[in-house]
């Protein structure tokens, strides 16, 4: 299912699940980006040491909204209201190999199952939109809402960077996950793929 709402700083809708939808980055929420991601629980759990300045974040918007970008990164929506909760995205996309890298950032109203709808819809989008046959993420070993989140979403453990991590003074294992196409069931964009061809993986 997909909604567009064409007003002017209002969410524009590119698909919706249940709960959530994703939609562009917008810069007029460029503050409300900025304060989530200098938030501290939501920083380590991004695993980001450094203050995101006005500039930086700005530089950020800019790159990730290119289109020659290498990015795919979405607005998230709570869809009882359509307040922006959060950010998510896929980096380092690789056409060629089918492969990516996910991000997620939620910055309001966490604890809701908000992130692991978000995750299963970005997973969609790279999946059924871009052909990829490869996402992958990493997460530290003390984040086991998120891990057990990616793992609801379709991501699974794939292996460990033993004390690669530092967060708030204490060293952690790096826990690299990944889904693959043939492995992701359901599709909210299944309606949206036309009939006949070959499937890519």
């Amino acid at each position: 299912m997909t909604v567009t709402d064409d007003g002017a700083g209002e969410a524009r809708l590119v698909v919706t699940g249940e709960r959530v939808g994703l939609g562009p980055l917008r810069a007029d929420l460029l503050p409300l980006y900025q304060r989530w991601v200098n938030d501290l629980q939501v920083a380590r759990g991004l695993g980001s040491h450094r203050v995101m300045t006005e500039d930086a974040e700005r530089a950020w918007y800019q790159e990730a909204s290119r289109s020659e970008s290498t990015q795919a990164a979405f607005t998230i929506y709570d869809l009882d209201d359509l307040a922006p909760v959060g950010t998510t995205g896929l980096g380092d996309i690789d056409h060629y190999s089918g492969t990516a890298t996910f991000g997620i950032m939620v910055g309001e109203r966490r604890g809701r199952g908000f992130g692991t709808e978000a995750t299963r819809l970005m997973l969609e989008w790279g999946f059924t939109v871009l052909g990829l046959y490869n996402i992958e993420l990493r997460v530290w070993e003390w984040n086991v809402g998120a891990i057990r989140a990616y793992t609801k979403a379709g991501f699974r453990e794939i292996g460990r960077r033993r004390g690669g991590a530092v967060s708030m003074g204490r060293r952690y294992d790096i826990v690299y996950m990944d889904a693959i196409a043939p492995e992701f069931k359901g599709s909210v964009l299944t309606d949206l793929v036309p009939e006949g061809g070959q499937p890519l993986a």
